[in-house]
């Protein structure tokens, strides 16, 4: 590529020199086809090479292995394994991924839930949007079911924010491979694992742009300009998942990273339970309240946890950034029940613990006031009811029939 930039420099050196006779002219065209016909070898060439990569390891430099292992404080305890894939099985990796994380069916069900809980509009399949998401646009993907990164067929290894990218999927290998794990017991714990993880590794992204933009004196530009298009046509709730990790999530992984060497280790050795945590780097974690609800006799098809995350994403849209924000630091523990009734219904109970009782009928009250009227409209066929118990908030979703 570097041959084929000099090759076409050398001839617009030579096409822009003042006008030839006809003899000159002549002699012009005919290196004018040899560079023509030497910049096609080449493409032939690096066509073959990126063929070969399909198939085989992509050579990562050292210096950037190096780089990522000293920036994090710990070692690959096994080769990278990284390659040049297709954007299909860029795509297989993230269902891949889904697939381990949440389960297909658990995915499912929690879109059915979130279309009942109004993060959702209705008929917006989760898993098919987290998939697009997250495949969708990218330069590259972190393959946790395999343990290796794949590259997109235009990777540019000569393009620095291309290999931010790679720096980023490095972190994220390098610390799964430290630190694995692969179960969770609820979303709101996923979540607050990926921020160390994604967010850590989005962090090490950023110091790695900044190094070189120290260096060369330049400014770049996103690497990954659709996946960030996607992102914005998402629903605000899905939306403010997706960014969590890479907002956030790399704010919580700086506050450690600054404080010392002991600090981030301890961060992935002990990380954080509960998206809370996450959000209050500065506080000691507290445990979340246990949620527990009667036996109705009704079938469950879906149990989850969404956390303070889940509640400021739920009020935001209505409530505004601020007051979404002053609601959801009073959270100490949630779970919702989708179950189906024996007509094949859904009902939807969500309970939210605060604080304390002030709290809990501020929410309501704000509830009442915002929230409601848009159900009342948005889910006409439906019922939507809020009620307070002591420092318990109670929200369910139920068929008017």
């Amino acid at each position: 590529m570097a041959a084929g930039g000099w090759l076409y420099g050398d001839y617009w050196k030579k096409s822009n020199l003042p006008p030839l006779d006809n003899d000159s002219a002549a002699t012009l065209r005919a290196e004018n086809s040899e560079l023509v016909q030497r910049v096609d070898t080449l493409e032939e060439e690096l066509a073959q090479v990126r063929s070969m990569l399909s198939k085989g390891p992509f050579p990562v430099p050292e210096d950037i292995i190096s780089w990522v292992e000293k920036d994090y404080d710990m070692v690959f305890l096994k080769n990278p394994n990284v390659r040049l894939a297709s954007p299909t099985k860029i795509r297989d990796a993230a269902h891949a991924n889904l697939r381990l994380i949440y389960g297909e069916v658990d995915l499912e069900n929690e879109g059915l839930a979130w279309e009942l809980l109004g993060l959702l509009p209705p008929n917006q399949r989760l898993f098919t949007q987290l998939l697009f998401v997250n495949s969708t646009g990218v330069k590259g993907i972190c393959d946790l079911s395999e343990q290796r990164i794949l590259l997109s067929e235009n990777f540019d290894a000569m393009s620095v924010p291309d290999r931010s990218v790679l720096v980023r999927l490095l972190g994220q290998l390098l610390a799964y491979q430290n630190y694995p794990k692969k179960e969770w017991g609820s979303r709101d714990e996923w979540q607050a694992w990926e921020a160390v993880h994604t967010g850590s590794a989005a962090a090490q992204q950023s110091r790695f742009l900044r190094r070189n933009t120290d260096t060369n004196e330049a400014s770049w530009d996103d690497p990954e300009p659709a996946r960030e298009q996607l992102l914005n046509d998402l629903e605000p709730a899905l939306q403010g998942f997706c960014n969590f990790p890479f907002i956030e999530g790399a704010d919580f992984s700086r506050y450690f990273f600054i404080d010392s060497r002991a600090a981030w280790a301890g961060m992935f050795q002990n990380p954080p339970s509960s998206t809370a945590a996450v959000l209050h780097p500065n506080q000691k974690e507290r445990e979340a309240i246990d949620i527990s609800f009667p036996n109705s006799g009704s079938e469950i098809i879906h149990e989850n946890t969404i956390g303070e995350l889940g509640l400021r994403l739920w009020l935001e849209p209505f409530a505004g950034m601020d007051e979404s924000g002053l609601l959801a630091e009073q959270w100490r523990g949630d779970r919702y029940q989708l179950r189906r009734r024996s007509d094949k219904q859904f009902t939807l109970t969500w309970k939210i613990a605060l604080v304390d009782e002030k709290s809990a009928k501020s929410l309501k009250a704000e509830v009442e006031r915002s929230m409601i009227p848009h159900f009342q409209e948005a889910q006409a066929s439906r019922k939507t009811a809020v009620n307070v118990s002591g420092t318990v908030l109670t929200f369910t979703n139920s068929p008017k029939k």
